[in-house]
C-alpha cells in the first residue's frame, strides 16, 4: 500500500536513514490508525527516535515515504505537520518556564492559526480534562515533574491532533504517576479519537495500554503484534537480552568466582540520586570484591549510567554512601582516577581528531613519570594488535569494534584497580561483541576487578561472577550469574512482567 492511499492513518513505507555509512533505519514500515494506541519499543540504539523524527518531519529519510491522511509529506516544512494533524511530545517537556501553564498551552493553538480567544478556550478545556484546572495561572517553573509531563501532553493536544507521538512520557515518573498517565493517555485516545504512537521503556505501560506493539532492533522491525504476541517473541527477548547460550557454559578463559571471603573493594549503601524532581536511583546497594567481575544489567533507562556517574563523581548523590577500599569515596572525578578507578564510557568517547597513539597517551597521563610507563604501553599494544597497526592513524577512522578496544586500552593505561564499563556492546556487531568480552575475560582472569553496566544481559551473565538486575532505579534481583541465568524470577525483574505467563507486575 502506498502512503498516499491510506486515509485515516499515519503511514511509513520502506523508511531508511543513513548517516555517513551508518544505517540507522533500514526498510521500516509503520502504520498508525485513528483511535489506536501503537507502542514502539526496542533496546538502546534501535532507531526509535530516528523513526519518530522522520514521521514528524525533523529528519528527511534517505529512502521511503511518509503519508498523513493520504497526503505525502516529503515536501512539507516542519510546521506543515502540526497544521495537518500531527503532534509530538519530547523526552523533556521543554516548557516556557516564565509563562503560566495556560499561556504554555495557548501558544500551540495560536501557532496553527487560531485566534487568541479560541486558543485560550481550547487550552482551558484541555487542562481541565487533564485535571490541571487549578494550576492554569501557575508559572511552569513551579510545576512538579509529573505536572510538567501533563502540561507537555496538553500542549500537544492544543494542536487538535489526528496523530499524537509521545516520546518517553513516563520517564522519571513514580509508579503512581505512571498509572495516572496511562489513564490520561487512554482518555485522550477516547476523547479526541486520535491515533497515539507511544515510545516508552516502561514495559508495564506498553503492555497494559497498547493495542499493538512494534519492536525495532538495529534499525529494523523485528516484531509487530499484540502485547501478548510481543511478550512471547523469542526475537524480542534476544534483542533486549542478547543471544542466549543453551549450554550454560561460561566464556573461554573465565576464572572461577572469587571466594566469598574476598576483601570488598567497592560498596554502595542505599544510594539515592535525583535529577531535579526526577529520582534516578532509589536506595541502590551493591558490592564488588577484589578480583571480582560484577555485572549490573537492566533495560535502557534503568539507571545504570547514573550509577556509574555517581561512582566516578560526575553526579552527587542525594543520600547514601560509597566506599572504596574501606573508606568513603569523595573528591573530584580526577581524584577517582588517581585512586585507581578507570571508566570506559558509553559510546566510547574517543578523541576522533587525534591519532590512536595520542588517545592512548591521554590514558597514561596519570602515570607520567612511572618507570614502567613504556613497558605498560608496549604491553597494551601486544594485547590490542589492531591498535599497533593503526597507531599513527586518526582514531575517528577506526571501526566501532576497534574504537571500543581503543577505549578499553586507554582506560587500562591509567593502571586501574577497578575498571568500570558502560554498555561496551552497544552498537557493535556480534563478532565484535565477542572480541570485547574475550578481552574482559582475560583481564578478569589476571585479577582485575571489573564492574560492568550492560543491556546485553545474556552476554553479561556469561561473563560475570555475580550480577544485579536494575529496573526503574532500584535493584530488583541479585545473585551469582550461574543462578540468575536459570532463575524464573529474572524476566520479572528485568522487564517487569513474566514473559511466559504474560502477567505484568508493579
Amino acid at each position: 500500500m502506498e502512503p498516499t492511499a491510506a486515509q485515516g492513518a499515519l503511514v511509513a513505507r520502506g523508511i531508511g536513514v543513513h548517516f555517513e555509512g551508518l544505517r540507522a533505519l533500514e526498510a521500516v514500515d509503520l502504520q498508525l490508525s485513528r483511535g489506536e494506541i501503537l507502542g514502539l519499543i526496542g533496546p538502546n540504539g534501535a532507531g526509535k527516535t530516528t523513526l519518530v523524527n522522520v514521521l514528524s518531519g525533523y529528519q528527511k529519510p534517505s529512502e521511503g515515504k511518509v503519508g498523513i491522511d493520504g497526503a505525502e509529506t516529503a515536501a512539507w516544512q516542519p510546521h506543515n505537520f502540526a497544521r495537518n494533524g500531527l503532534a509530538r511530545t519530547f523526552q523533556a517537556a521543554r516548557l516556557f518556564a516564565e509563562l503560566t501553564v495556560l499561556e504554555n498551552v495557548e501558544m500551540p493553538g495560536v501557532g496553527i492559526g487560531l485566534s487568541r480567544t479560541s486558543a485560550r478556550t481550547r487550552a482551558e478545556e484541555i487542562l481541565t480534562g487533564l485535571g490541571l484546572s487549578g494550576r492554569m495561572s501557575v508559572k511552569a517553573s513551579a510545576l512538579s515533574y509529573g505536572e510538567e509531563r501533563l502540561v507537555g501532553l496538553a500542549r500537544a493536544l492544543a494542536l487538535s491532533p489526528k496523530f499524537l507521538l509521545l516520546d518517553e512520557p513516563a520517564a522519571g515518573l513514580s509508579p503512581q504517576e505512571a498509572q495516572e498517565l496511562m489513564r490520561q493517555i487512554a482518555s485522550v485516545r477516547d476523547r479526541f479519537g486520535c491515533g497515539v504512537l507511544l515510545i516508552e521503556h516502561n514495559m508495564q505501560v506498553i503492555m497494559r495500554l497498547c493495542d499493538r506493539v512494534q519492536v525495532l532492533a538495529r534499525g529494523r522491525t523485528i516484531a509487530v503484534g499484540s502485547p501478548a504476541e510481543v511478550r512471547a517473541s523469542a526475537a524480542v527477548r534476544q534483542a533486549y537480552l542478547g543471544a542466549s547460550d543453551d549450554t550454560g557454559t561460561a566464556i573461554a578463559g573465565k576464572a572461577e568466582a572469587p571466594a566469598a571471603v574476598s576483601e570488598e573493594l567497592l560498596a554502595l549503601d542505599r544510594l539515592v540520586v535525583d535529577y531535579g524532581s526526577v529520582r534516578a536511583l532509589s536506595g541502590v546497594s551493591l558490592s564488588v570484591r577484589k578480583g571480582e567481575f560484577v555485572a549490573v544489567i537492566g533495560p535502557n533507562g534503568a539507571g545504570k549510567s547514573t550509577l556509574l556517574a555517581a561512582i566516578t563523581g560526575l553526579v552527587k548523590p542525594k543520600s547514601g554512601a560509597i566506599r572504596y577500599d574501606g573508606r568513603p569515596l569523595a573528591g573530584e572525578p580526577s581524584r577517582r582516577v588517581r585512586d585507581g578507578i578507570a571508566l570506559v564510557p558509553e559510546g566510547r568517547r574517543i578523541l576522533s581528531n587525534l591519532t590512536v597513539e595520542e588517545n592512548l597517551r591521554v590514558g597514561e597521563t596519570v602515570k607520567r613519570g612511572d618507570s614502567r610507563a613504556a613497558e605498560r604501553f608496549e604491553h597494551m599494544l601486544e594485547r590490542f594488535p589492531v591498535l599497533r597497526a593503526r597507531l599513527k592513524g586518526y582514531a575517528g577512522r577506526l571501526s566501532g569494534g576497534e574504537q571500543q578496544q581503543l577505549a578499553i586500552a586507554r582506560a587500562l593505561l591509567s593502571g586501574p584497580r577497578l575498571l568500570l564499563l558502560d554498555e561496551p556492546s552497544l552498537g557493535l556487531a556480534p563478532l565484535m561483541i565477542e572480541q570485547v568480552y574475550e578481552t574482559l575475560a582475560a583481564l578478569s582472569a589476571e585479577g582485575l576487578t571489573i564492574l560492568l553496566m550492560e543491556q546485553n544481559a545474556n552476554r553479561a551473565l556469561l561473563a560475570g561472577d555475580r550480577a544485579y538486575v536494575l529496573r526503574h532505579g532500584a535493584v530488583e534481583l541479585e545473585g551469582a550469574t550461574t543462578s540468575l541465568r536459570v532463575d524464573p524470577a529474572f524476566d520479572r525483574a528485568y522487564f517487569g512482567f513474566d514473559t511466559r505467563e504474560g502477567v505484568a507486575t508493579h
